[in-house]
């Protein structure tokens, strides 16, 4: 049976995903920051991660960071769960090694299929930096307005290539 880590400051959120996750057939294990987090980790039997970003002390985000950075546990597969879905905030809890995001609200349908999809895939050190230059590829382009668009993206393109 898969572990899973909660790292959530909110005792309610903590409380409704240990529920969800026991329905599901996981095991859990939760923490209110993320010294505790670091220091579960270090315990081994970790499966997965569900990290949110506003903790006290160091953030969710710089938590991604601490688990990446990490040999004994660079390939966790983490998932960050936070109500504050700016698309900077995506980019940079992808950036930071998050292999999903999952926004607040969400349904139990939502977490468990990406959860499952999550543990199934366990991406590769590889695979997370290139998902992570895809995504921020098309933020770049989506933060483009049409006034500082190139003309022509092939001439654009060809110059930068």
């Amino acid at each position: 049976m898969p572990t899973v880590l909660i790292a959530d400051d909110e005792v309610d959120h903590r409380e409704l995903l240990t529920l969800a996750l026991h329905r599901l057939g996981y095991e859990v294990v939760t923490v209110g920051d993320s010294t505790a987090a670091l220091a579960r980790l270090a315990e081994g039997g970790i499966d997965a991660a569900l990290i949110d970003v506003r903790m006290p002390g160091v953030s969710g985000i710089e938590l991604c960071r601490l688990i990446r950075n990490a040999p004994e546990t660079e390939s966790l597969p983490i998932m960050v769960v936070s109500a504050d879905v700016h698309r900077h905030q995506i980019m940079t809890a992808l950036h930071a090694g998050a292999d999903d995001f999952l926004a607040k609200p969400f349904s139990r349908a939502q977490l468990t299929a990406r959860l499952e999809a999550l543990m199934r895939t366990r991406p590769s050190a590889a695979a997370r930096s290139a998902a992570a230059a895809r995504a921020a590829m098309i933020a770049a382009r989506q933060a483009m307005t049409p006034a500082t668009a190139p003309a022509d993206r092939t001439e654009a393109v060809r110059h930068t290539a």
